[in-house]
């Protein structure tokens, strides 16, 4: 697989009208890379980051690169009196949108998923 043909949509906080996981995505190398032709996908504690008192009372993150226009998409602040946290995982989404389509055939994924 070739990584040009892949997309990183913009870093998100906020899933509208995704799954509603409690992660964020970023358009870190440290989330998403490739490796010996193999595309890797990892999450990351968002703590290694901003440490854990970080997510749960009085940080501002801010993802960088966000360029959506609805602004709480591209932040979020961690709040104990409002019980507000920051998401604690932060993941990569890759796209092929507007690179490739397939009209017939199938796509193969070999993948490694965490047991528990």
């Amino acid at each position: 697989m070739s990584y040009c043909i892949l997309l990183h949509p913009l870093p998100t906080v906020n899933e509208d009208g995704r799954n509603g996981e409690f992660e964020m995505t970023t358009a870190s190398s440290n989330n998403s890379f490739i490796r010996n032709g193999e595309l890797y996908i990892l999450p990351t504690l968002t703590s290694d980051v901003i440490g854990r008192e970080g997510i749960l009372d009085g940080h501002t993150f801010n993802l960088t690169g966000c360029t959506n226009t609805n602004l709480t998409a591209c932040g979020a602040v961690s709040n104990a009196t409002s019980s507000t946290v920051i998401n604690p995982v932060m993941s990569a989404r890759i796209s092929t949108k507007g690179k490739r389509s397939i009209r017939y055939g199938k796509v193969e994924v070999r993948a490694k998923l965490p047991r528990g």
